[in-house]
Order: C-alpha cells, then structure tokens, then sequence
C-alpha cells in the first residue's frame, strides 16, 4: 500500500496537533489531583486536548476518570491496542534548554520541545494511522483502540486502573520504544541501601533516581588537596567541600554515562590514610560498584542469549535525616530472577552494615520473535523500511509491559538520539512520518488477521 502521499498531506495537521500537546506541561501534580484528574490539572487538560484531537478524526472517546483516555474506531469487545502516554517528565534546569520546552520549536528537520519524542509526537503518528485506516473504509475484523495513559513517567497507576475495568487486547504495541521491534525489555529493580549516618561526612547528589550521578557535593572533615579528580575544592572553615562532575545518561544505561561517584571514590582510594575512617558505604562503591556497568563485581550479573546482559548503575549517594542512602539500579535479563538478586542484595547489605529496601520495580517482557504478534509486526516494518525487521532487548520501561501480548515498536530509529528526559529533547520529523506509516502497515496487519 503506497500511502506516503497521504501521510504527507496530513503532516501539517498532525504538526499543530503535537504543537497544542507540547504546550501543556503535563507533568505530575499530586497536590492538584481531584476526582477525573487524578495526577493533576494539566495532565487532565492533555486528555481534554486529545479526545479533541481524536473525536475531530473520527474516533469514539472513552474517558477511565481521568486515569486514561482512549480513541477506537470499529466495533467489537476484542481489539488491537496501541498505548501511549501524554505525561512528560519535569523540563529540568531551564537553562539547559535552547528554547522554551514547552514552545515546540522546528529547527532544520527537527523539532524541539518536551514530549515531541516521549510520547507524545509517537502518539499522535499512531492515532493519525488509525485515522487513515478508518479515512479509507476498512471492514477491520477487530476494533483500533488508541489507549493514552497519564502516569506513565510516575506510578503506572492509569494502566492499573484502566486495566482493572477493561479487557486487555488480543495484542498490541507502545510507540514508546525504538525501531525495529524491542521485544524484550530487561526487568527493573531500583533500591536503595541505608547507611549509619556519619558525623564527619555529608554527601549531597544533584539527582536521587533514574540517572547517572553527574554531580556530587561531599563535606570531608580532612585535607583533600591531594583529591586529584574533583573538579572543585573549597575550604569552609573545619570543613573541605568537593564538588565531581561527570557526563549524565539514563540510568538504564550506566556505560553511556560518567559517574561522579565513582571520581570521589578514586581519589578515596588512593589517598585513604588514619586521619579519620572512610565510611562502609564508599568501601562497598569500590569494592562492588566502581567502574562496573554489568554486576560482574558485585555478582549480580546475568547473560541471556536473547536479552543480553544485566546492568547496574550507582544513581546517587546522600545523607538524609536518618542516614546514609546510595541508591542502584539494575536492570535484569530473564536468566535470573528479581528473587535471586534481592537474596544477593541482602548478602551485600549485610556484609556492609547497611539495610537494603526496593524503590521500583517493573516485570520484565520478553516476546518470542516467532509469536504472530512479531511475525505481524515484521511484516509492517519490513513493507516500509525494505531492510529487516530485527528484534532486540532495551532496559526502558514502556507500556508494552502491561499487556499479556505486547511490545515496544518505535518510534525512534537506529542512530538517532531524541534526548527523552533530558535538555532539548528532539523528535525528527521526517522519522515521525515514517513512524506513521509503519504503524499504518502494522494496524492494518492486526486488525485484519489473527495475532
């Protein structure tokens, strides 16, 4: 099916639509929460925006209270489903920002604003997909439901809630990955391990979860000038406070970034003398953490000839009320179980004098690559793109999770680097309609024949 040239006379449209939802700051706002907005008011004018945008394209809108949206066309209790979200993440510091983020700004052939990549942009390619199925007349043998949730960045509470008053798909996917087909996504395990409080040391992160630590603030009560590797040494009175940068990356990906922990820890190590006793937590970085991506020194590594291997990543170290908190994050394949892990977990806390408690957690998915889902999926991709629809693993989180059969498919192509969650997020546009006309291949593939 050659449906570029329509593709292309709808971009316009679909442009201005991702305009209007990039404008909203659908944030999390539990203290605006109330009844048909549970996660506050501009995550409810974001699905106000949407049924708009949907029941302008033909759809029929169901609102779950405020947990979730969704647009379907066709009719029937058994359907293909495609689930988004219209949450974003906070912008950050603004002055990383080029542009306003929550302006969409068009530079070149990409756009620029908070959401345009994740997930909103992606969203939208797959709702105006559906559009042109239903524009063209299609007797679909299933239903098209386009389901937006609003917690996806937080607690997942809207996929929660909407899956305990409506049946799941027969299958479906998230616009919320990568290109071609993330048919496994590794499972989650954030915790945190709770240290004594030391009177003589303070450490402060700039961020607490779901990040390399690129900044760390330590308060030393001993001469540190011979500290090689921070970036910044102040004396304040009976006290030294360091300043460690390094390079920020998700935390799902350890080894993109550089980790400003792990800089303190060196000069600890090779500068440790009597004059006061370094902290356990700083013996278990080096000894179990440092420079280690895949858990290898801390025994928490796993292989899986399908998913790859398991990481580890040191999110941040601080001093709060009651103590000492270092939180990790490992993602981890399906040749080990989150049981086997916290068992390890606990052995590292007790070995280190600390307690160790979960964060998040998130089941993994893996999908067989010989599954009719797949096969379906393949097909679409391999129609538009001519190359091979490979299959992979990701450590992201997308609401393919949710589903009994489901997968992450777009809409982020190999070598691009839209920068979800972080400064100057992009979406290239050329890639979105590209994206739109997958999912126009895929959806017409599921809707058609059984999955």
């Amino acid at each position: 099916m050659n449906i570029q040239k329509e593709i292309e006379e709808m971009k316009q449209s679909m442009l201005e639509d991702l305009a209007v939802l990039v404008a909203i700051p659908s944030v999390l706002d539990e203290a605006g929460a109330r009844v048909h907005a549970p996660f506050g008011k501009e995550i409810r004018r974001a699905f106000d925006a949407f049924i708009k945008i949907a029941e302008r394209l033909g759809f029929t809108v169901n609102d779950d209270d405020g947990y979730a949206v969704d647009a379907q066309i066709g009719e029937g209790d058994a359907y293909i489903g495609v689930l988004g979200h219209l949450d974003v993440v906070g912008a950050g510091n603004l002055d990383e920002w080029d542009h306003d983020p929550f302006v969409m700004h068009q530079k070149g052939n990409l756009l620029y604003g908070r959401g345009v990549n994740d997930d909103k942009g992606p969203l939208l390619a797959a709702l105006y997909a559906a559009a042109l199925i239903k524009k063209k007349g299609f007797a679909l043998k299933y239903p098209i439901r386009i389901i937006a949730g609003g917690a996806e960045e937080t607690s997942w509470a809207c996929m929660q809630h909407y899956f305990q008053h409506h049946e799941q798909p027969i299958c479906g996917f998230s616009p919320d990955g990568n290109f071609p087909i993330v048919n496994g996504e590794k499972g989650i395990l954030q915790v945190r391990f709770l240290f004594p409080k030391e009177k003589n040391v303070h450490f402060t992160c700039k961020r607490r979860l779901n990040y390399v630590c690129d900044d760390l603030m330590v308060c030393l009560p001993n001469d540190p000038t011979r500290f090689r590797h921070a970036d910044e040494i102040k004396n304040e009175g009976m006290n030294w406070v360091l300043r460690y940068f390094g390079k920020t990356a998700l935390s799902r990906n350890p080894q993109r970034g550089d980790n400003a922990i792990f800089h303190f820890v060196k000069d600890i190590c090779e500068n440790a003398d009597n004059s006061w006793q370094v902290p356990a937590v700083l013996h278990m970085i080096a000894e179990q953490f440092a420079d280690d991506f895949y858990g290898e020194k801390s025994k928490l590594s796993a292989k899986d000839a399908n998913m790859g291997t398991n990481s580890v990543c040191v999110m941040s170290l601080n001093t709060i009320e009651n103590g000492i908190e270092l939180c990790v994050d490992i993602r981890y394949v399906k040749s080990t179980t989150k049981e086997r892990l916290l068992a390890r977990l606990n052995e590292l806390a007790q070995q280190y004098g600390a307690t160790v408690e979960i964060l998040r957690e998130k089941r993994l998915l893996y999908v067989d690559e010989q599954s009719p889902l797949i096969q379906a999926l393949q097909h679409a991709y391999e129609t538009v793109m001519h190359e091979k629809a490979e299959v992979f693993t990701k450590g992201g989180a997308s609401y393919a999770r949710v589903l009994d059969q489901g997968v992450a498919f777009g809409a982020t192509f190999d070598g691009e680097d839209p920068r979800p969650h972080m400064a100057n997020e992009c979406q290239n546009i050329q890639s979105l309609m590209k994206a739109c006309e997958i999912y126009y291949e895929a959806l017409f593939e599921l809707a058609v024949s059984e999955c």
